[in-house]
């Protein structure tokens, strides 16, 4: 089971005091550690089963996004936004968890945990922080300093360039990924998108069958990024890439 953290009530110092107070108490096992530069298996040992060794310094993601991205995968310290189909971040969640990472989930309603289970998440690697939240930036800047990856549902929120600057320089001293979606952060890194392109196991009758999995196309945008269609008539700016996943 995921650790579960309820909406707080008060105003915003004390939300924030009962937070570290209940982050604080914890069990070991399903607290956010310390982020620290990955050191050896487990996370290379993992990211070598999906086809791909990131380099230092960066989180494994499904081969066909790390494709994309500079390193072969979310460079730690760095601030990513997600677009598009919701199985984008269930993969993140996935293959980081897996691989040994301590992932929070701030506020991130509906997200698909029974999918990422499904994908081999790690449940004990994962800390859920129930919203709605008044101030979910606020939340997952704290989470920034124990957790690998802070996936943070803004509500609808734009966040301003002089907030942003602060909480990416937090994450970079922490060497943490934070995750921003519904919403606007300005300054972001990356910027991360997949959108479905088809379903596998339906039947030849329409209606018919059970899905059983997503065939999604994934987009990276940022410095760094690959484009595997750099050069070709009317494609995606050079800092854009694609791939499917299956």
């Amino acid at each position: 089971m995921s650790a579960r953290v309820q909406a707080m009530g008060g105003n915003r110092e004390e939300k924030l005091a009962e937070l570290r107070k209940r982050l604080a108490a914890l069990p070991e096992k399903h607290r956010p550690g310390k982020a620290q530069a990955p050191q050896g298996p487990p996370l290379q040992e993992e990211s070598a089963q999906l086809g791909a060794v990131p380099a230092a310094g960066v989180l494994p993601v499904h081969e066909e996004l790390a494709a994309l991205l500079p390193g072969g995968g979310l460079p730690r310290g760095s601030i990513a936004t997600l677009e598009g189909a919701g199985s984008l971040a269930v993969s993140l969640v996935a293959t980081v968890s897996r691989a040994g990472a301590r992932v929070a989930l701030c506020g991130a309603q509906g997200f698909g945990m029974a999918a990422a289970l499904e994908q081999g998440a790690d449940p004990e690697r994962i800390a859920l922080i129930e919203g709605p939240l008044g101030d979910p930036v606020a939340v997952a800047s704290i989470l920034l300093d124990g957790a690998d990856v802070v996936l943070c549902e803004l509500g609808g929120i734009a966040v301003p360039p002089s907030r942003g600057r602060a909480i990416a320089a937090r994450a970079r001293s922490r060497g943490s990924v934070l995750l921003v979606t519904g919403g606007t952060w300005e300054g972001a890194s990356l910027h991360l998108g997949a959108r479905v392109q088809g379903y596998t196991g339906l039947g030849a009758r329409p209606g018919r069958g059970r899905i059983r999995g997503i065939d999604l196309v994934f987009s990276a945008r940022g410095r760094g990024c690959r484009n595997p269609y750099r050069g070709a008539a009317g494609t995606a700016p050079s800092d854009t890439g694609l791939a499917v996943a299956r």
